[in-house]
Formats: structure tokens, C-alpha cells, sequence
């Protein structure tokens, strides 16, 4: 799982820095505070939506060390890049239905923030690779759901393939699957381990 979601923008920082401003008051968002990087490497927003902190303070005090109120602007290889912190991680650690409508429309919120203020559209997933084993009931129950919903998708036994299971550990750092490698249209690729539907569902754009 991302802990963030970057893209490149396509303006110069400082335009950047403008559409960010424009772009969070639009989304009714608050900027409760910025501070510049040291090294001059770029900005660091405090953002975030008052509606969001009352709902997931109210099911946990505890929660106000995830809240997920975070973005940067960053110049990186000649590049402009902002990213803003995923609220994916609050819906795995609580398992309350509250929590988990609230950081899918906070994802949903800071993702579209993120894409105007750097002029790009939504990532395009591109590649699906699932790794598994001939004896998970997890793997198969993914690849069930996955042929259920006619994705095209790359399956890789692990258990048959040594070579495989090495890129899986080498890659993630797991050594349990099913594995999910996601590759998206700018190159960028996302790991979800186990058989999370909720995240699948809303990364392929259907139904679960």
C-alpha cells in the first residue's frame, strides 16, 4: 500500500504552488499552515478539512497521529512534483464503516486536488501482475474476482516459478501472497498485498 500518492506537474513551481492554494479552497479545504523545506527543496502544506478531523476524532481520539493532512511540493531533478499523504492506511487500522467512507472520499478529495494542481488527468493503470501460489485460497479467490470482472492481468506462481517469488520479495518485502503489482501509464507501481477487494475495486474503477 502507498502511504502517497505523487504526480509531476506540468507547471513551474511557483504556478504549482498557486493552483494548490486555488484548488484547496475550491475543494472547501483549509490550509492550516505551510512551511518552506530546508535547501530550498519545496513546501510542506498543513491541509486539511475540519469535517474530516471531527468524524474520525469522534470513533478515536487516538487516530489524530494518522490524520492524513499532508501535502508537498517538491522540485526533484529539475522536476515539480506534488503529493499529497493517502487516507487508505485509517480504513486497515479501524475497521469501522464510518472511517472507511470517510478516507475514501478524503482519497478521492486530496487525489483530485493533487491532478488540477499539476494539470494531469487520473492515473491509467496499464499492467496487473498477481502473485500467487497453486495452494493460497486467497490467490484464487482474487483471481476468481479478477476474471469475474474481466481484468487482464499477468498470473505468477510463485511456488513454480523461484525466479518469480524472488522479484516478489525483492520488490515488497513480502513473502506471503497473494501480491498485487499495479504498473500505471507514468510508470509508477503500487503494491497491495493480500486480497484487498475495497482497494481493487477502487483502483480498476468497478463494482466489488
Amino acid at each position: 500500500m502507498n502511504l502517497a500518492y505523487f504526480r509531476e506537474s506540468t507547471f513551474s513551481y511557483e504556478e504549482t504552488l498557486k493552483n494548490v492554494k486555488k484548488e484547496a479552497e475550491k475543494a472547501s479545504l483549509k490550509i492550516l499552515g505551510e512551511v518552506d523545506l530546508p535547501n530550498n527543496q519545496g513546501k510542506l502544506f498543513n491541509i486539511c478539512n475540519e469535517f474530516w478531523m471531527s468524524n474520525i476524532l469522534t470513533v478515536d481520539k487516538n487516530l489524530i497521529g494518522l490524520l492524513p493532512c499532508s501535502l508537498v511540493v517538491l522540485k526533484k531533478d529539475k522536476k515539480v512534483l506534488v503529493g499529497a499523504s493517502t487516507a487508505s492506511l485509517l480504513g486497515k487500522v479501524i475497521q469501522d464503516p464510518a472511517i472507511f467512507e470517510t478516507a475514501k472520499n478524503i482519497d478521492k478529495t486530496l487525489k483530485e486536488l493533487v491532478n488540477n494542481s499539476c494539470g494531469v488527468g487520473p492515473l491509467i493503470v496499464k499492467k496487473i501482475k498477481l502473485y500467487a501460489t497453486t495452494t493460497c485460497p486467497y490467490c484464487k479467490m482474487e483471481a476468481s474476482w479478477l476474471d469475474s470482472q474481466k481484468i487482464k492481468y499477468e498470473h505468477v506462481l510463485v511456488d513454480l516459478n523461484p525466479y518469480a517469488g524472488e522479484e516478489m520479495v525483492r520488490k515488497t518485502g513480502q513473502m506471503g501472497v497473494p501480491v498485487t503489482e499495479i504498473v500505471y501509464d507514468n510508470g509508477e507501481e503500487e503494491y497491495i498485498v493480500g486480497f484487498d477487494k475495497e482497494r481493487l475495486s477502487e483502483i480498476l474503477q468497478v463494482k466489488n
